[in-house]
């Protein structure tokens, strides 16, 4: 049985990478006049753009407190990838 309370090495690193850094290591940049959640640390950016920075950032902290959710045993299925949210 698959235990839900354990991150992939992907996920562990980029949480790892994100407590220590917080929001100046988050995967987001500008392109030309729109912002991308950028492939970080083996975790598949969202397929979408975002008009704003802000936008762009709340995808990216929704997508740490699965990250966080899913470690602390508290979920009851394997989160949704950043592809799923942004659906």
């Amino acid at each position: 049985m698959l235990d839900r309370s354990t991150l992939s090495k992907a996920e562990s690193d980029f949480l790892r990478h994100i407590v220590m850094w917080g929001s100046a290591g988050y995967p987001v940049q500008q392109f030309g006049r729109s912002w991308h959640w950028i492939d970080f640390w083996g975790i598949k950016g969202a397929p979408v753009t975002y008009k704003t920075k802000r936008e762009a950032v709340a995808a990216v902290e929704r997508y740490i407190e699965i990250l966080i959710d899913k470690k602390a045993g508290r979920l009851g299925d394997a989160p949704a990838g950043p592809q799923e949210m942004a659906s």
